[in-house]
């Protein structure tokens, strides 16, 4: 894979024209030198929203729409479908994901419920936990390449912010497998490197192995 340019820039320090006062009497403030993010290397929550209200839906890939027993479940296909095709094209992977498997984990991960109380570790549709969140929005960590901006813990409850970081996340987690793997993983091996599992060797592996296998294959029955 091309190695990808910085999506940050160190501006200079600069004179700046507010407003005058006792503070800045000729009218003029010097900002200091500092990092900006480079446009269409991040997210935030205003230009999330404008990207799903505003995404071409011509030839979209959506989920299949079995809803898998959770009336909610079709309410997301569409979220599915354009932040699926989004980070595809973002990220041109040897194997794009398919939008079943996100569907799929979404059903094994949370069941379409946008909010547990119970769960004080991940948060929202897509399990996203405090530890993820930090890291996709670092500028120097090991999703850098591509991050969100100025999104709080309490926003992980709304789907339409949850679901495209989550599918971000998987993006990141393909990377890190193939880096596991010396190869390119399988959709099952992205899955449990999400879930926290891909080396494990617990009954829980084989788990939630199994809940998200039920899910797909139900998914791919009703194709």
């Amino acid at each position: 894979m091309a190695k990808r340019k910085t999506k940050i820039t160190r501006v200079r320090a600069h004179p700046r024209k507010v407003a005058i006062s006792t503070k800045n009497p000729d009218g003029y403030t010097i900002v200091d030198e500092h990092n900006r993010l480079i446009e269409g290397r991040y997210l935030d929550r205003p230009e999330i929203h404008k990207i799903f209200l505003t995404y071409s839906r011509s030839g979209l890939k959506y989920p299949s729409k079995n809803n898998l027993g959770y009336n909610q479940a079709p309410l997301f296909d569409e979220l599915i479908a354009i932040w699926t095709d989004y980070f595809n094209k973002k990220f041109q992977l040897e194997n794009p994901i398919d939008p079943d498997v996100i569907k799929a984990l979404i059903a094994s991960e949370s069941g379409f419920r946008t909010k547990a109380p119970e769960n004080k570790i991940a948060f929202g549709i897509m399990q996203i936990t405090k530890q993820t969140l930090k890291i996709s929005q670092d500028s120097k960590g090991e999703a850098k390449d591509f991050i969100f901006k100025d999104i709080r813990l309490k926003d992980l409850e709304d789907p339409a912010i949850n679901i495209p970081m989550g599918i971000r996340w998987i993006f990141q987690k393909e990377k890190l497998a193939r880096h596991k793997l010396k190869r390119v993983p399988t959709e099952e091996e992205i899955i449990l490197e999400y879930k926290g599992l891909l080396k494990s060797n617990t009954r829980y592996k084989t788990t939630a192995l199994k809940n998200f296998r039920d899910n797909y294959e139900k998914i791919k029955n009703n194709k």
